[in-house]
């Protein structure tokens, strides 16, 4: 109502009558201009308006805008990283709950059993969405370094590195459950330009390496295709808390909390009904690509083509840190402007803000709409009479 036209194009879109939205809609249907430029003015305002609609089209396609800009604004994002919380175990999502769970004095075997906790969180999906929230904070201010407040955000030194922006998209599972897609941004990194250089140095892809090894895993001492087989997975395993950092035995334990972890939450199982896809071969394979390329060891080369180590074919990437403290799967790819990557980026963008598939005819519904109110509106004029 601000804009100057707003006068103009309320009088045009105040003519549109039922016929003429009857026949953009067969106008719809068969996939062709709609010709009144009055109901296109009309569909403009919808499409704008529903730019403010939580999850709509609209709104996606303005994140997928802001994601481009700070790319132009900060080079190419870093890592595209991928976490999906495990609310049916974690203590905290029952403490949020209204679950009485000492923390302090924290025992696997009090509390809660299994199936407790699963009704719990069914029956309670605002404290499911309120631990989500929660955790993803947790995540950000602890482990990435970063500080969110009413008016700045600031970023020190975190697991990852120094992060300069980060753009989160979440989404909802079949279940309902809420899961986190997020591009990161490191500060100090090089340009296009730059990184094609810097990869022609083995100085600088040592460094890499270096950097893969710590923070993007697909690889655990011990956990080959044999030990998978013949050992079951631990499914509440989240109900735990994450190995005290101040602790005498640390490190052990958190080595054996990654193993398990991965054994659990990142050996990946091909099925029908998550991840098999018919090609245009008429082959079923894998959407997420498995089973994955094994490497004995870190590897990057000066096109920056990069590859974790990996022996298992079936175990995806995963960050240590988050997989040790939320016992939870997740994903994460470095970004480094190579031919891959660069592919990886551009589907990630495209990922994160993937739209909804079209199940309705706009002008249809918005005669049905119209005629509603010609009938259920005695006090107003009616339009077009």
């Amino acid at each position: 109502m601000r804009r100057q036209d707003f006068e103009q194009d309320a009088w045009a879109i105040s003519s549109v009558t039922i016929a003429d939205l009857k026949q953009a809609e067969k106008e719809e249907a068969a996939h062709i201009p709609i010709s009144n430029p009055r109901v296109h003015l009309l569909r403009k305002h919808v499409f704008a308006t529903s730019g403010r609609v939580k999850g709509s089209d609209k709104l996606r396609a303005s994140y997928r805008g802001q994601i481009w800009g700070t790319t132009l604004k900060l080079c190419g994002p870093s890592l595209w990283i991928t976490i999906n919380p495990n609310d049916l175990h974690d203590p905290v999502a029952q403490i949020l709950i209204g679950e009485e769970i000492d923390m302090d004095k924290f025992f696997a075997t009090a509390g809660p059993d299994s199936d407790h906790r699963a009704r719990n969180i069914a029956k309670d999906p605002y404290g499911a969405a309120k631990y989500f929230f929660f955790i993803i904070h947790a995540v950000l201010s602890a482990l990435f370094g970063i500080e969110v407040t009413k008016d700045h955000v600031h970023s020190s030194m975190g697991i990852l590195g120094v992060i300069s922006a980060y753009y989160g998209v979440v989404e909802a599972q079949g279940r309902g459950t809420l899961h986190l897609h997020m591009l990161l941004w490191l500060a100090h990194t090089p340009n296009s330009e730059e990184m094609h250089e810097f990869l022609k140095t083995e100085e600088f892809r040592d460094r890499i390496q270096a950097y893969i090894k710590q923070n993007i895993r697909a690889h655990v001492d011990g956990l080959d295709e044999e030990t998978v087989r013949t050992t079951p997975r631990e499914t509440q395993l989240g109900y735990s808390r994450p190995p005290n950092p101040d602790g005498t035995h640390w490190e052990a334990e958190c080595a054996d909390k990654e193993r398990r972890v991965v054994r659990s939450q990142q050996v990946h199982t091909c099925t029908k009904s998550t991840c098999l896809r018919y090609n245009k071969h008429g082959r079923l394979v894998c959407k997420r690509r498995a089973p994955w390329e094994l490497s004995d060891t870190e590897y990057i080369d000066e096109n920056g083509n990069w590859k974790p180590k990996r022996t298992h074919p079936y175990i995806n990437n995963y960050c240590p840190a988050i997989s040790v403290s939320l016992c939870c799967n997740n994903n994460i790819k470095l970004l480094t402007n190579g031919v891959d990557t660069k592919h990886a980026s551009w589907y990630s963008t495209d990922y994160q803000t993937k739209k909804q598939n079209k199940n309705n005819n706009v002008s249809a519904l918005m005669a049905q709409s119209l005629m509603y109110h010609e009938q259920h509106s005695n006090h107003l004029e009616c339009i077009g009479s």
